[in-house]
């Protein structure tokens, strides 16, 4: 099975005083065809990985303003992991598409 990280720029969360978790767990215009493929979501802030979290459960915003965006509860990532993103930095900021918050890499890419 295709192993993903997902990436998300979390700066308007963090700009509103939120803490690295709670900018990164939602809400997100994701698939959920993609769930089960994510293994990691991690927090880009200014071109720097700055967090990376192991999603445990995911759910869809039913009401309001937000409907249909996704949010997770996770743990945080190994340490491991997190340095290993933060080398890849250069290649990570390229998989993001022209003012896009959100892009996908494969785990293989990154985690040796």
């Amino acid at each position: 099975m295709k192993e993903e990280i997902l990436l998300l720029k979390i700066h308007n969360g963090l700009k509103e005083g939120k803490s690295y978790y709670e900018a990164l767990r939602g809400n997100w215009k994701i698939s959920e065809k993609r769930f089960q493929s994510i293994k990691y979501v991690a927090g880009i802030n200014r071109g720097k990985v700055v967090c990376i979290f192991q999603p445990t459960n995911w759910s869809i915003i039913s009401e309001g303003q937000e409907k249909g965006r996704k949010v997770f509860d996770g743990i945080e990532a190994p340490n491991n992991i997190l340095l290993d993103l933060q080398e890849s930095e250069e290649l990570l900021l390229k998989k993001f598409g022209s003012g896009s918050p959100v892009a996908y890499v494969s785990l293989k890419e990154i985690v040796n």
